[in-house]
């Protein structure tokens, strides 16, 4: 029998426990209706959060822990209007991104109470005003971004207080004054480019890439803009004519001293460069890569590509923008690799390096231009930052190779997620992740454009739209048209080649936006166009849309996996009226990229009126 203490004891944890079963379910219960409110409010295509759900950890873009509303995940939604008060009552958010929508006016002011917040991504939006000060109580921030909004006002040193902050994006914004001396731990990445601040660079930020200080009136190092002063103080303290001889004599005697060891380090790099060959070619004796073959996954990179045509080791990898972890040709070399397609431009590997780093690789074919000419083009590349691009990690010309290195994208191609198997035992593709592809491909080749009013990509396609692991669209390629001569096959990318051009290495922005449409047409209706990559049973995709719908509309012109989401039929139909005006004859009736951009944006925000004005009347 149990004593009345024990008795009592058991009372206590059963009424605690019942307690915390409780409050945790008037958490949760908390959190649904805020994100009603968010819904309500924003809509886009929250709206088809099905709200009979209880549970908001079932809806898109929402995950949870512990019963707690954890991350909000919900980019490129068509989220419309200003943010409403009410999300600081998701107290236990750690990751909050509504990158990608048509968000407008300040950041609300009960963001101060999401003392969890993470990770915060408000970047491609129509946001305003200054930063408010109580970001900087955001003490667990880690990555903050807020570029390409239209925030003002200076960029505070009230920063430094989010000492645990390691990204922070302010590009494209309307900040104004000079950059603060932020002495936060090491920022891994930090861009205020394309603001209207003024004055010096701290010394600190000398390391960080000139993309980062681009397109303001700023000055020193990395940018190489000598500050005014610097020369005025020089001229104020005046040099004697003993001082500059004995500067003279000291670099001459300098210049004479680094050519003696320059002569020395050759001498003693051909002797270690004749044993890296050696090495190389014991690799490939290893791999059975006498032949030459293309590899199966894990033989190495060298049997897979380079070292059948005589790769000398005598130079090494370039590489560009902020690479954390580096590696030599060897180590290339040595990779385990498989080949991840062949292209217009040459063919793709996956290597596996034995550092645990993964990369992709394209080995270039029928390259014409020169070496200075090609290492200046991938310099241009290589600071071409943004995160719908595949980032440009590093390059290698020889005489008889060369060799482009970028980040690998797990996910593969666009068109590969349509059109592999024929379609078959592949995961369907719906609306949400389709437009998202969309928007995010628009935004990466609009922002080539805007580097100048000749820039262009010259290979848009869908099998150079490359997705993260959360389908995020990356455009690949950019810059290699200028490059090279197309290979054998140019019919492999004619399906996608604007009517006008003749010469693959001048396609104007015009031209790129014929391609862009023939890629919507294709994400639209699942079919590939004419001479695809991966299907010889191509179609004019244009023509055949048009052949469709002359007479009168029928929906049997979308890909049948669309066809069950009828809620977003009126989406649909404008982006592929949309993706037809994209595909005009003429070029001058196409619209520009940032056009494109901006009516996939309005596409989305389009229906959200129409889903609150039905609410409206429901009501």
């Amino acid at each position: 029998m149990k004593s009345p203490k024990l008795k009592k004891t058991l009372l206590v944890l059963f009424t605690a426990s019942l307690l915390i079963a409780i409050v945790s379910g008037a958490d949760l219960a908390s959190d649904r209706e805020t994100l009603l409110i968010l819904r309500n409010t924003v809509g886009g295509r929250t709206r088809s959060w099905n709200v009979s759900e209880t549970n908001p950890c079932l809806w898109p873009g929402v995950s949870c822990q512990n019963e707690r509303v954890t991350s909000l995940r919900l980019p490129g939604m068509g989220l419309a209007g200003n943010l409403p008060i009410g999300l600081g009552n998701l107290t236990e958010l750690q990751i909050l991104s509504l990158r990608f929508n048509l968000l407008t006016g300040p950041i609300p002011s009960d963001f101060s109470k999401l003392v969890s917040l993470r990770n915060l991504y408000l970047q491609n939006n129509f946001l305003s005003g200054e930063v408010p000060e109580f970001v900087f109580g955001l003490q667990n921030l880690t990555r903050l971004s807020l570029a390409h909004n239209n925030f003002s006002g200076e960029v505070s040193s009230s920063f430094n207080k989010l000492t645990r902050l390691d990204t922070l994006s302010l590009e494209q914004n309307r900040f104004t004054g000079s950059v603060p001396d932020l002495n936060v731990p090491p920022l891994h990445v930090f861009n205020v480019s394309f603001n209207n601040l003024t004055g010096p660079i701290p010394s600190r930020f000398s390391r960080l890439d000139i993309s980062a200080f681009t397109g303001n009136e700023l000055c020193g190092s990395p940018l190489k803009i000598p500050c005014p002063g610097n020369n005025d103080r020089n001229k104020k303290n005046g040099l004697s004519g003993g001082a500059i001889a004995g500067i003279v004599i000291g670099c001459v005697f300098g210049f004479v001293l680094i050519l003696v060891l320059l002569v020395f380090l050759c001498r003693k790099r051909s002797k270690s460069d004749s044993d890296n060959v050696a090495h190389a070619k014991s690799v490939d004796v290893e791999n059975g890569a006498g032949d030459g073959g293309v590899s199966n996954s894990g033989s190495g990179l060298a049997s897979a590509s380079v070292s059948a045509s005589g790769v000398s080791l005598q130079k090494s990898l370039v590489f560009v923008g902020n690479v954390t972890r580096k590696f030599s040709l060897e180590d290339l070399l040595r990779a385990s690799a498989e080949v991840l397609g062949k292209g217009t431009f040459g063919t793709a590997y996956k290597a596996a390096l034995e550092m645990g780093v993964t990369v992709a690789v394209k080995r270039l074919k029928d390259v014409t231009a020169s070496e200075k000419e090609f290492k200046e083009k991938m310099e241009e590349v290589g600071k071409l930052v943004h995160e719908n691009l595949v980032p440009l990690r590093g390059y290698y010309y020889s005489r008889d190779e060369k060799l482009v290195v970028y980040d690998y994208m797990p996910m593969g191609s666009l068109s590969a997620l349509l059109h592999a198997n024929n379609g078959t035992g592949r995961t369907p593709l719906n609306w949400e992740t389709r437009s998202t592809i969309a928007l995010g491909a628009a935004q990466g080749i609009a922002y080539l454009h805007s580097q100048s009013p000749t820039s262009s990509h010259g290979n848009i396609k869908s099998s150079n739209i490359l997705l993260t692991k959360s389908y995020e669209s990356r455009v690949s390629d950019f810059g290699l048209a200028y490059l090279a001569l197309p290979t054998a096959t140019p019919n492999r990318v004619s399906g996608y080649r604007a009517p006008e051009v003749t010469d693959t290495r001048k396609v104007s922005q015009k031209a790129d936006v014929y391609s862009f449409g023939i890629m919507l047409l294709e994400l639209l209706t699942g079919k590939a166009p004419t001479h695809s990559t991966l299907n010889d049973e191509g179609v004019d995709l244009p023509r055949w849309v048009q052949s469709i719908i002359q007479d009168e509309w029928n929906t049997d012109v979308f890909d049948m996996e669309l066809l069950r989401y009828q809620n977003v039929e009126d989406e649909m139909v404008k982006l592929l009226q949309l993706a037809l005006e994209c595909t005009a004859q003429y070029p001058d009736k196409r619209p520009s990229m940032d056009v494109v951009v901006r009516l996939i944006g309005e596409i989305c925000h389009s229906s959200n009126v129409k889903e609150q004005e039905e609410i409206i009347e429901e009501s």
